[in-house]
C-alpha cells in the first residue's frame, strides 16, 4: 500500500470516528437539535479537530506526516 493511500485512509478514519463521537455526544448531552444542524455542527467540529495526514518527500523517500489542531508542529512517521 502506498504512503498516499495510507494518508487518505487515516484522514477518513480519524474524521469518521470524531464525527460519530460529536454526533452522538451532542445528542447524548440532551440538545434537541434537528437532524441537519446536528450533522453540520458535527462535521465542522470533526473537520477542525481531526488530525491531518499527508505525504512529504524527504531525501527521495515518501514519509507520512501528521498535523493536529492542538499541536502546530508536524510529526513524521
Amino acid at each position: 500500500m502506498s504512503v498516499k493511500t495510507k494518508a487518505l485512509i487515516f484522514n477518513f478514519i480519524c474524521f469518521a470516528i470524531l464525527f460519530l463521537v460529536f454526533r452522538f455526544g451532542i445528542s447524548a448531552l440532551g440538545f434537541q437539535l434537528p437532524y441537519i444542524p446536528l450533522v453540520v455542527i458535527s462535521v465542522v467540529l470533526a473537520s477542525f479537530i481531526a488530525p491531518k495526514f499527508g505525504v512529504r518527500n524527504k531525501e527521495g523517500k515518501e514519509v507520512l506526516i501528521m498535523r493536529t489542531f492542538f499541536k502546530k508542529d508536524i510529526t513524521e512517521f
